[in-house]
């Protein structure tokens, strides 16, 4: 399916985070110029798209789950939170190469600082794009008495990076514009990939879907979701 266009929004609580401010939106007068140069500059090369597909669940074991056409994903975690779902969507989110293009050439100018922030605006960008479109799925299915997962991706929790190529293998590169290198990073690097799944009947009443951070004794993980954290979801 797709591509979709989606405009990221940049939350200055989630770049409070990765300047180590917990959450805390007052920033220094010189940081607060960067932030504002750099949102002109990302909103100048922005190239968002996101790509997704809708796949049948054939199986859902106790640490793995496989789709129509062969693929099968192997987490313990992951196959916890979908074991209700009838069917599962891939996607695969960019804001494209060009701000890659632009932190490259600050680095070679040895604007550091500028680099460093546009870098960091960049990864809310991206996170912010595949957010939206999981709360539009959420809200689409909801209508339909249909209920999300929350959404996974390769390399977090107990899901190996390496299933990455499985995901990737459900895509056509030059389709998306993200290409996989063999170390399973993507290029371009402000980039997102993962799933959730979808279970055609509602939840019980009051019963969030299954989070395993909460089972989960790493307390210091970025990726960490709580039900008492308030904001945008992490991905798994």
């Amino acid at each position: 399916m797709g591509p979709m266009v989606i405009n990221p929004s940049v939350q200055r609580y989630e770049l409070s985070r990765l300047f180590g401010g917990a959450g805390r939106q007052n920033f220094s007068r010189s940081l607060n110029a960067k932030l504002e140069c750099c949102e002109e500059t990302l909103d100048r090369l922005l190239e968002p798209r996101l790509h997704y597909r809708i796949d049948k669940i054939d199986n859902v074991g106790s640490g793995s789950v496989s789709i129509q056409g062969g693929t099968t994903f192997r987490s313990r975690k992951l196959s916890r939170a979908l074991r209700d779902s009838d069917e599962i969507i891939c996607f695969v989110a960019t804001l494209g190469s060009r701000i890659e293009d632009e932190i490259v050439g600050l680095m070679a100018a040895n604007c550091l600082s500028q680099a460093y922030v546009l870098d960091a605006m960049g990864s809310v960008a991206v996170e912010n794009i595949v957010e939206q479109f999981h709360e539009r799925k959420k809200a689409k299915f909801a209508t339909e008495s249909k209920s999300t997962t929350l959404r996974f991706s390769p390399g977090y929790c107990d899901w190996p990076l390496t299933d990455q190529k499985k995901l990737f293998g459900l895509f056509d590169s030059e389709f998306t514009g993200v290409e996989l290198l063999d170390s399973c990073l993507m290029l371009p690097r402000k980039s997102i990939s993962g799933l959730f799944g979808i279970s055609h009947t509602e939840p019980p009443q009051n019963s969030p879907p299954y989070n395993p951070c909460l089972d989960c004794k790493k307390t210091d993980c970025i990726a960490r979701r709580t039900q008492e954290i308030a904001g945008p979801q992490k991905p798994f």
